[in-house]
């Protein structure tokens, strides 16, 4: 038997999002730092790469780390057991392909739509201007508020991909009977 809760699907996503806004910190920290994350930024030649690669593998492991936080801070014995995310998700994988790769298709159009976002901000706000050099070229300038403006945005619409990626594969989980191994979809 299924022990089902009063918390509706979408309070779970909310408290989800919300917990993934604090744990994913040192992201926001990266995309923060305009020397790591932009070139014109100035600073150390080909420091950026170092700060693109860092942010690529570190909303990479936000995927998993938000399926492992959804089994935590919504567990639904036996569906979805808490600690058991990961393993429930890697069933529904192989289980429901279609239905599984959907919603990591989900997942890679909310981070294109977070870059969209970025883009956005960055089109109203300009974060960067030339300014004159001594030698008389010029150089870059960031203005850190409209930058920052802009990560927090990017951050916000990241942090709530994994969280809708996370939700959903806990709906699907629900839905198709999850670790019990239901007939579902």
């Amino acid at each position: 038997m299924t022990t089902r809760t009063p918390t509706s699907r979408a309070a779970v996503l909310l408290r989800l999002w919300a917990l993934l806004l604090v744990v994913a910190v040192p992201l926001a920290a990266l995309m923060l730092t305009p020397t790591l994350m932009r070139s014109r930024a100035g600073g150390a030649s080909g420091l950026s790469w170092v700060g693109i690669t860092v942010f690529v593998l570190l909303c990479l492991a936000l995927v998993p780390l938000s399926v492992s936080l959804a089994s935590r801070v919504a567990p639904l014995e036996p569906d979805w057991p808490a600690g058991g995310g990961r393993r429930v998700s890697a069933d529904l994988r192989t289980r429901h392909p279609r239905a599984w790769w959907r919603r990591l298709g989900e997942l890679v159009g909310l981070l294109v739509v977070s870059q969209l976002a970025g883009c956005a901000v960055a089109a109203v706000l300009p974060y960067a201007y030339r300014v004159p050099a001594r030698d008389g070229g010029s150089e870059w300038a960031i203005d850190y508020p409209a930058y920052a403006t802009q990560a927090v945005v990017m951050y916000l619409v990241i942090c709530f991909a994994a969280a809708w990626f996370a939700h959903r594969v806990r709906s699907l989980a629900l839905d198709t009977g999850g670790a019990a191994g239901g007939d579902g979809q």
